[in-house]
């Protein structure tokens, strides 16, 4: 039997809700400071309090922006 064309292929991307950091987030953000510069921080917690996604997400999103 033929597959019905309206069905999506592709499962729908569950989508985060803007929300401020976390404690833990903040404490890691202190370490992850000395690594990295300001923009490089401040890029990540823009992407996380967007609901863009958690802090792996955001520091890839923001290595391929400023990778230092």
């Amino acid at each position: 039997m033929y597959k019905s064309k309206n069905k999506p292929l592709m499962k729908p991307v569950k989508k985060n809700k803007p929300r401020a950091l976390k404690k833990e987030e903040i404490d890691l953000f202190r370490i992850h400071s000395k690594h990295h510069t300001k923009k490089h921080i401040e890029e990540m917690k823009k992407f996380i309090k967007e609901g863009r996604g958690c802090f792996s997400e955001s520091h890839k999103h923001a290595s391929k922006k400023y990778p230092k």
